[in-house]
């Protein structure tokens, strides 16, 4: 890329003599490029390889790591790159819309994507410490979650507003249950309200969230206001945040908004998206990680 910009012949003296290989290669190296050939060196190196590192580009390009971050905060002025911790992704405004999420039965739910839900959820399980104390919300991921703690653990309290996930848990003797309390949801085995007294006496160690569409820009969404209303109150009682979510969840939008991603400190997905995601979502806010 950036031989195009420099002399073809490097080696080439206006004494007419031919320089040293040693000092023409030296002379090659250290020729500077001009701001808007950068700017398409950058653009194309991007198109390529999906990411671009400001440590990288200075080499390439032989200026200091202030000119490069000012290169990148122009092309992202522009639209035409996103800023991100240690160099620049491709524009956001170029993804494609986020998709409408439509809504699907609990019971239907429970059969789709299951071994990508075991193995977020068992990965989910490895952060968790004997003794402490956990939320769950509702749903098929919430409930695979609530299986995994069984298996692990024999003391936990665990703060939820599924009644499933409450009967699953009811016959181990060192675990704590704790309902949030509300109006029952038939369809979803969900309890709902506004937020509930309850929930702002109890402190929370690590929040485990489902939802139905988690997106970068948008956030976290789900379908059920009143569940959403008590995964809000979750998320501002808990000391961490950590979003449960196959891949089909991504880039998908319901109607009510949880929260954005910046709330949340990590979100646990399996292979089926992109890595190139890794760095949007940092620039977003949060942690994500990809399970093989």
């Amino acid at each position: 890329m950036i031989n195009r910009f420099l002399q073809t012949d490097p080696s080439f003296h206006p004494s007419g003599r031919q320089l040293p290989e040693r000092i023409a290669g030296f002379r090659q190296e250290r020729s500077p490029m001009l701001a808007t050939q950068r700017h398409t060196a950058i653009l194309e190196l991007l198109e390529k390889e999906g990411i671009v590192h400001t440590a990288d580009l200075v080499r390439r390009m032989n200026v200091s790591s202030e000119t490069i971050r000012k290169d990148l905060d122009t092309l992202e002025q522009s639209g035409q790159l996103s800023r991100v911790h240690g160099g620049a992704v491709p524009s956001t405004a170029s993804r494609p819309a986020p998709k409408a999420a439509e809504y699907i039965s609990f019971q239907i739910r429970n059969s789709q994507n299951l071994d990508q839900k075991a193995a977020i959820t068992h990965y989910a399980a490895t952060l968790v410490k004997e003794g402490q104390v956990v939320a769950l919300d509702y749903g098929s991921t919430s409930q695979i979650m609530a299986l995994a703690l069984k298996e692990h653990f024999q003391r936990l309290t665990v703060i939820t507003n599924s009644v499933q996930n409450a009967l699953l848990l009811a016959d181990c003797p060192g675990f704590t249950i704790i309902l949030t309390g509300g109006v029952f949801n038939k369809e979803e085995l969900s309890l709902t309200d506004d937020p509930t007294p309850l929930l702002d006496r109890l402190h929370i160690d690590i929040f485990f969230m489902s939802a139905t569409g988690v997106d970068p820009v948008i956030g976290c969404t789900d379908q059920g206001l009143g569940e959403a209303r008590i995964q809000q109150q979750m998320i501002r009682n808990a000391s961490q945040t950590i979003v449960l979510a196959d891949s089909s969840k991504f880039n998908q939008a319901s109607l009510v908004k949880i929260c954005p991603v910046s709330d949340v400190n990590l979100i646990i997905t399996d292979s089926g998206i992109s890595k190139d995601l890794l760095p949007v979502f940092q620039k977003a806010g949060t942690q994500l990680i990809i399970l093989p």
